[in-house]
């Protein structure tokens, strides 16, 4: 028999691994009872359940999160529309009209005033929060969210009349959408404006002055006729020829290196028809008006010239009684003589002789200064594609500096009313009546009266034209027993 011979290790070895074998069995049989131990306590049992439910409900909304953002981002393209945008209550209206899905609805009431009718209307808008437009087959996801913060009202709604400068809350709209469909956005914006339009048509909008903006003051005005307002023959053909050729004629400004905009002095006596034929004007061009006060005295000069930089397109400025914002030196000697016995005839006599010592020296004005004023109208800050109407009762009392060509480009004096515009005006309100119109033109053939005053003369005997032409000859006695 064969003897296995095993070698022995030193002593000293098996003395040692006998010592690591031992040690590490006492570990595992140490953290064995410790575990034991701790699983079988009830309260850590639960405490790992709360621990466990909740990481792992942490991670599931983080990836949720991740995974909606990443979709959003990806897949998802997004319109906002803040208050401060004309757009915003257009887009709100129109999308409510389109039938926007939603529980949960705004009320904006407006009152307008109808042949002396005052009609209340509601609009209805999406509130604040989520809703859904299903809009062309494609689907819109609308969110109307409002902020703390306060701002000035702005321009509210075009057909609006609340903008008297309060603070409103901050919104903004959100319109969202597949990013393949995103070409809806200008869709909704088209239409919308053109619902708008619709609203505001046969409509003039007159806009004034809030700060350093222009705001839509009052309900839209029904368009006055061209044909209602009666000038001397042929003058209102003119006007409307010119301005016509002149909005037809951009590229040739451009190409000729001239500015393209247009200025015109319309002069002569009060009530003779000049604010009036200007507000027909805008109607039958399709036109707004803009009216500044320029007398204003915290109007700056740098204010002044930003306004007119911002007209809104498609709008008449008008800058009426433009004399008035001219002052003497002497204005301090004038006011405090103002309480004196002196007659207001002789006063309006000193008035203008007192305007006609003006130069270009000692020309003094009222808010805007008169170097703002030139350079508003035609220096190197002065804008283009803009129509300006001046008026005045006293063109001899303006500078000749501001009437020069370039500045004014056509002078045109609309004086007292003729035989024409009488026969006119009576055959306005009493068509196929040649006979009496002829008459009564002939009863104020002699005399200087403005169209104001003729028209007065029509709204006491509204339907019967022998009462009209009664109440003239009537006039014309008493008028004749005064000058006896």
């Amino acid at each position: 028999m064969q003897k296995i011979i095993m070698n022995k290790p030193p002593e000293g070895n098996v003395e040692k691994t006998t010592n690591f074998a031992t040690l590490g069995d006492d570990n595992n049989g140490l953290f064995s009872s410790i575990f034991k131990n701790i699983t079988k306590n009830e309260y850590f049992s639960a405490g790992v359940g709360i621990i466990s439910v909740g990481a792992l409900v942490t991670v599931v909304n983080r990836f949720n999160s991740y995974l909606y953002t990443a979709i959003k981002k990806n897949m998802f393209t997004s319109l906002e529309i803040t208050i401060n945008d004309r757009s915003y209550y257009w887009v709100m209206e129109y999308i409510v009209k389109k039938g926007i899905i939603s529980r949960h609805l705004s009320l904006k009431t407006e009152l307008k005033n109808d042949k002396n009718i005052k009609n209340v209307v509601f609009s209805f808008i999406p509130s604040v929060g989520h809703h859904l437009l299903i809009y062309d087959n494609t689907f819109i996801f609308v969110e109307r969210s409002r902020e703390k913060n306060l701002i000035s009202d702005g321009f509210l709604n075009s057909t609006s009349s609340n903008t008297s400068g309060r603070s409103v809350p901050f919104e903004n709209i959100r319109l969202s959408t597949f990013i393949w469909s995103k070409h809806i956005f200008k869709k909704i914006l088209t239409n919308a404006q053109m619902y708008i339009d619709k609203k505001e048509e046969g409509k003039t909008l007159l806009y004034k002055t809030f700060g350093h903006e222009w705001r839509p003051f009052g309900t839209p005005k029904n368009k006055r006729p061209i044909n209602s307002v009666i000038l001397p023959e042929k003058l209102d053909e003119y006007i409307i020829n010119d301005i016509q050729t002149f909005l037809n004629s951009s590229t040739w400004y451009i190409d000729k290196g001239i500015p393209y905009r247009r200025c015109y002095l319309l002069h002569g006596p009060p009530g003779c028809g000049k604010s009036s034929f200007i507000f027909a004007l805008a109607g039958y061009f399709d036109f707004n008006i803009c009216t500044i006060n320029i007398n204003d005295i915290y109007l700056t000069d740098d204010r002044f010239i930003h306004l007119l930089a911002t007209i809104p397109p498609r709008t008449i400025l008008i800058l009426e009684d433009i004399d008035f914002i001219f002052v003497h030196n002497n204005t301090n000697n004038e006011n405090k003589n103002k309480h004196s016995n002196t007659s207001s005839t002789n006063s309006l006599t000193s008035s203008i002789s007192t305007y006609s010592t003006l130069t270009n020296n000692n020309i003094k004005t009222l808010g805007v200064s008169y170097s703002g004023l030139l350079n508003a109208l035609d220096g190197i800050v002065a804008t283009e594609e803009r129509i300006i109407f001046m008026t005045t009762n006293n063109i001899d009392k303006l500078p000749s500096t501001l009437i020069r060509p370039g500045r004014v480009d056509l002078k045109v004096l609309i004086p007292y009313a003729n035989v024409y515009q009488y026969n006119k005006m009576f055959l306005r309100f009493f068509p196929n009546e040649e006979k009496l119109a002829n008459e009564f033109a002939t009863i104020f053939k002699d005399f200087n009266l403005s169209m104001a005053e003729i028209q007065s003369f029509f709204l006491f005997s509204k339907h019967d034209p022998h009462k009209t032409i009664q109440n003239a000859k009537e006039w014309v006695q008493m008028y004749a027993k005064k000058d006896v």
